[in-house]
């Protein structure tokens, strides 16, 4: 049996964008999954559902020479141990740790499976030092797989990787969404609707642009902010509530300014955290969906919401581009207040939304069903092993 090792950071990452692909692996592929990650709420569970075979490793998010050194020796200890046949690395340290422990080792099958590019919001020295080194780890791999098709492009641009190497899974995305069961507005009751807006003082008059993911600067949460009270000045006597799913973080943290704004204004409801097992019936009270990002993969969120019958709202920035279908399932905006603005307000006419929506359901069950992108992995894989 053919062993596979996928290292991720972080384990919400492996639990919510990886999923049962692990289980999947070993049931139609016949294939032994191992995982090292980070620990976190609920990975226990989750590692025995799947029948993963995990070994648990504190992956920091920022550089830390010696602790880095110190793990890509422990990975380098674990492929040699467990005969590894395959090293799939996820995300930057991911990647680095997977490609060095897994060169060293001898491994034959090293993948980068390239999530984003971090360099797109970078410039000067700092892009030439990031982008350098994702180039020498794409020298330790034997295949990147990328996430969508403009992360190909752009890391070709950076000269990150030989056209060549690069291979992608249908239209993008590495797992797709359950658009089926999980993301189906028809599977969402009204009472759970009606206990959502009840619990946040909602109104069913009220027009609801919806964002969900981390509440930092590259998201675009800033230019969002200041065109929810652009809009509220233009439209004084309508109903408008931008409801935020998220936590603010430390790094590239929003301006204090901003914080206050979402936390106090009548116009936004601040949820913080949710869960991601209710997250589908929080879309369920958005009439729009909106990701202004200066720089994603391919955004999960926006299949989610797509799925959820929701007309979608996004920059023109790297994986964000590849997730709608322009004045069809969504529009594209500059990540700027007026050009947000702007866009918003074009989803006021309830039927346009009505038909975006539905078509970007029919994207999306189309092209990234999860059960379609899971048969394409490991139609991959099987390749790579071929």
């Amino acid at each position: 049996m053919k062993k596979i090792l996928e290292i991720m950071p972080l384990a919400s990452s492996a639990m919510v964008f990886i999923g049962d692909q692990f289980s999947y692996f070993r049931e139609k592929g016949g294939y032994d999954m191992h995982l090292i990650s980070t620990p976190g709420d609920g990975l226990d569970e989750f590692v025995k559902r799947e029948g993963i075979t995990y070994f648990p490793l504190e992956i920091p998010r920022s550089i830390k020479p010696l602790q880095d050194l110190k793990n890509i020796w422990k990975i380098f200890r674990y492929v040699r141990k467990h005969r590894i046949d395959m090293v799939i690395g996820h995300q930057s340290k991911g990647v680095l740790y997977g490609m060095i422990a897994s060169k060293l080792a001898g491994t034959e099958r090293r993948v980068v499976l390239a999530h984003g590019v971090l360099e797109d919001t970078m410039t000067g020295l700092k892009q030439k030092i990031f982008a350098t080194e994702n180039k020498l780890m794409t020298m330790c791999a034997t295949h990147v797989l990328c996430v969508s098709p403009s992360v190909m492009k752009r890391r070709v641009a950076l000269g990150i990787d030989p056209p060549g190497k690069q291979y992608l899974l249908g239209k993008g995305s590495c797992n797709g969404v359950d658009a089926l069961k999980k993301f189906n507005p028809q599977n969402v009751p009204e009472s759970v609707r009606e206990e959502i807006r009840e619990k946040y003082g909602l109104s069913k008059d009220d027009f609801i642009i919806g964002f969900c993911g981390r509440l930092v600067r590259d998201k675009g949460i800033v230019e969002l902010a200041e065109a929810i009270k652009l809009l509220t000045e233009r439209h004084q006597n309508k109903p408008l509530k931008l409801f935020v799913i998220g936590s603010p973080e430390k790094r590239d943290a929003l301006p204090d300014e901003t914080i206050d704004f979402l936390k106090s204004s009548e116009h936004v409801v601040f949820t913080g955290k949710v869960n991601y097992s209710e997250i589908q019936n929080y879309y369920s009270v958005m009439d729009a969906f909106i990701l202004p990002s200066y720089r994603e993969g391919f955004p999960t969120v926006a299949l989610e919401a797509s799925a959820m019958e929701l007309p979608m709202i996004v920059s023109r920035s790297t994986g964000c581009i590849d997730s709608i279908i322009e004045n069809e399932t969504g529009v594209y905006c500059d990540i700027q207040p007026e050009s947000i603005a702007d866009a918003i307000e074009g989803f006021f006419d309830k039927e346009k939304a009505r038909r975006y929506g539905e078509a970007g359901r029919r994207f999306v069950l189309k092209n990234f069903e999860h059960t379609i992108v899971k048969e394409n992995m490991l139609a991959f894989v099987n390749q790579v092993f071929s």
